[in-house]
């Protein structure tokens, strides 16, 4: 009978634990204003791995995770990797839609930016620091997500794991 239970109990782990790597990621809501792209769903990038980065021009964390973010970018994208910026304002200046445009040339910023103003894309992904990152793989699952600075190499680990 102990056998029986242990092994009812590490079939409900692996369910568990197999349905939270599967978490879907939220559709990216409409009416932000786009830079670098027109917009973008996550249902017409099916099949490609999106790297989410929400993030504040004038945030200092943000700031310090850009070049990682940036290089990233460089090293991947001829392989596929997808990465929008969620510009998500922690200030009524950072809502500035051509404060927002400068941010982006100034920091040389060439993958798809959104703005979030009302917070909603933040929301729908339950952010609740910046920045926040997130890796979604071909099918739409979160495989990836990391709140603050730091954990690059896990970061990078999951997106050459995801390309294959």
């Amino acid at each position: 009978m102990i056998r029986r239970s242990a092994l009812t109990l590490i079939v409900l782990l692996f369910v568990g634990l197999a349905s939270a790597e599967t978490e879907r990621a939220p559709e990216f809501r409409n009416g932000g204003v786009w830079i670098n792209s027109n917009p973008l769903t996550l249902k017409s990038l099916r099949g490609k791995v999106v790297l989410v980065d929400f993030w504040a021009f004038d945030c200092v964390p943000c700031i310090e995770a850009l070049p990682h973010i940036k290089a990233l970018y460089s090293k991947y994208h001829d392989n596929g990797l997808v990465i929008i910026g969620v510009h998500t304002p922690r200030t009524d200046d950072e809502r500035n839609p051509t404060k927002l445009r400068e941010a982006v040339k100034r920091m040389d910023i060439r993958y798809p930016v959104v703005s979030d103003n009302p917070q909603k894309i933040w929301s729908d992904y339950r952010c609740d620091i910046w920045p926040t990152t997130f890796v979604v793989n071909g099918n739409g699952a979160i495989r990836y997500s990391h709140g603050g600075v730091g954990r690059y190499d896990d970061l990078e680990r999951t997106i050459q794991t995801l390309l294959g």
